[in-house]
């Protein structure tokens, strides 16, 4: 087991220092493309049950599990992949993602509820317009920085889990 856990962590660094994700430096002069928002909270669970959280930006819907889809290239995790989550056990977050222009059907907050990396992981909120339906996915244009990306997350009042 600890060898299988060094080889993931090696694995890990190594995609992530692969990526070209993340927050670009204020004041480059270059205008930031990704989107940005504020993610709600309510219902926090006990802090034993909530091991990682994450918001995650896929290309496609439904996605096939969260690190099937980071590895492969289909689906940015903010923050990056490392010891880093989102804050927890706050009201809210303010988060800015640079990403690639193009289309995602996907934008969520996945939280790991077990010890199993590979499998234990929940929706707990996603970006729709339309409460109680899909998920609203997003175009990301070139350059341009898309706001108001918001997320409200209701650890008691789940949306549909696809992975």
């Amino acid at each position: 087991m600890k060898k299988f856990l060094i080889v993931f962590t090696i694995a890990v660094l190594i995609f992530a220092a692969a990526c070209d994700h993340g927050l670009s430096p204020k004041g480059s002069g270059r205008p930031q493309t990704g989107i940005s928002g504020t993610i709600y909270y309510q219902n926090w669970p006990p802090a034993d049950s909530l091991l990682d959280l994450r918001l995650v930006v896929f290309n496609n819907y439904p996605p096939a599990g969260i690190l099937d889809e980071v590895i492969n290239n289909r689906a940015t995790v903010y923050p990056p992949l490392g010891p880093e989550t989102l804050p927890m056990n706050v009201d809210s977050t303010n988060y800015t993602v640079v990403l690639k222009s193009g289309r995602y059907a996907y934008i969520v907050v996945a939280q790991q509820f077990g010890p199993d990396v590979f499998n234990d992981w929940l929706a707990a909120g996603q970006y729709d317009v339309t409460p109680d339906s899909l998920p609203t996915a997003v175009d990301v244009v070139q350059d341009s920085l898309l706001t108001g990306i918001d997320i409200f997350v209701d650890f008691h009042n789940l949306p549909v889990q696809p992975f």
